[in-house]
């Protein structure tokens, strides 16, 4: 049986008050606990600014955003950004009504 790839992959760039999340694959409910794991680990010093690049994010869905919204209620005094958003992921947010909440531009 051959290896899979996993669904989605996250790197973390930390620099003093702020920290860069890069998200690559899909981000739905069989992979939200890696980001998950992730911003936990980001979450034991809380950045001001997180920006969450979503330059190679190609899917997401309802289930895949309950971490980054777990976390900005964890985080209430830090700026969480999506950056780099697709137009379609851009849609899924503004159907969920979560485009202002995360800083994306309509």
């Amino acid at each position: 049986m051959a290896s899979r790839e996993p669904l989605l992959r996250v790197s973390v760039t930390l620099d003093g008050d702020s920290a860069v999340l890069g998200l690559d694959g899909e981000l739905d409910v069989a992979s939200q606990s890696v980001l998950a794991d992730a911003l936990l680990e980001i979450e034991q010093r809380p950045p001001r600014h997180l920006v969450v690049d979503a330059a190679r994010l190609t899917f997401v869905d309802a289930a895949g955003l309950h971490p980054l919204l777990s976390a900005k209620a964890r985080m209430p005094a830090a700026r969480i950004e999506l950056h780099n958003v697709r137009p379609q992921i851009a849609r899924v947010l503004r159907l969920l009504d979560l485009a202002d909440a995360f800083g994306v531009d309509p």
